[in-house]
């Protein structure tokens, strides 16, 4: 079994990401950024406008014209969304993914992680707009902690053990503790914490899966990013059981059910 030390060895020696991206990252050190600095920043790096172009107009934002620029992007969008976009870019453009271990491709992997990201910002849009700034890019970045263990078991010899126990157990969690000590979005925390990402992106990811003993004021954003773990996963991606199981949650919660439902449905179809 992987030791929780050899992950954290892993990912102290993980470089740092891309300048481009820390720059960007900074101007977020203070509320929302500056816009045109923003829009000038991503600019400089064609590579990353032209993948942030891709993600914005992908059909499962239903756009019906097409955006053509950083700055209608983030008009549209907001500067929380995009710098999910960006930081996103930037970890598939710099880091090494292989999700075989999950039993599942690069490709679906990325779109679980899009899923997730956008059932996120269209249905707390209708909730909250200050806190969808914040909640949108963590969805985008929540299950990275799984890209650091499928590298860690891809590399071991147990790992079709681990392939074989995520198929037979109940819960994700309980496999990645049987192996590495830790959940996978315990993991991420000390990722974001690593390339120095804002406390409550680490704090939100730290007690994702232990909401109760989360400071007060982050649980509201852990319950919204439950939600949507619920309804899109590695296990099932939209289907009806796991919108009937996330808009339960959703009505624990005091939200309007059936706009969450209908959300959920709508990007069910695409």
């Amino acid at each position: 079994m992987s030791s929780f030390e050899s992950l954290v060895k892993y990912i102290d020696e993980l470089p740092p990401l891309p300048e481009s991206v820390q720059k960007i990252q900074s101007l977020y050190s203070y509320g929302d950024p500056e816009i045109k600095e923003l829009v000038k920043l991503i600019e400089s790096d064609p590579i990353l406008t032209a993948d942030i172009l891709a993600r914005v107009n992908a059909p499962l934002y239903c756009f019906s014209t097409r955006i053509v620029s950083v700055m209608q992007a983030i008009t549209l969008f907001g500067t929380g969304a995009i710098r999910g976009f960006v930081l996103t870019s930037a970890i598939n453009r710099n880091y090494e993914i292989d999700m075989q271990a999950y039993d599942v491709s690069n490709e679906s992997f990325a779109r679980i992680c899009n899923l997730q990201s956008s059932l996120m910002f269209q249905w707390y849009m209708s909730v909250d707009i200050e806190h969808v700034k914040f909640l949108a890019p963590v969805a985008f970045l929540m299950e990275l902690g799984k890209v650091i263990i499928a590298k860690e078991v891809k590399e071991s010899d147990y790992i079709q053990m681990f392939i074989d126990e995520l198929k037979s157990s109940k819960s994700t969690n309980e496999t990645e503790r049987m192996f590495t000590d830790k959940t996978s979005a315990e993991i991420c925390a000390l990722l974001f914490e690593h390339w120095y990402f804002d406390e409550s992106f680490i704090l939100t990811m730290q007690y994702l899966d232990e909401v109760e003993s989360a400071p007060i004021e982050i649980q509201l954003f852990i319950n919204a990013l439950n939600v949507v773990r619920k309804a899109v996963n590695i296990e099932e991606q939209l289907t009806e059981s796991s919108i009937e199981e996330a808009t339960k949650m959703v009505k624990e919660l005091g939200l309007n059910e059936e706009r969450f439902k209908k959300t959920a449905m709508r990007l069910q179809m695409i």
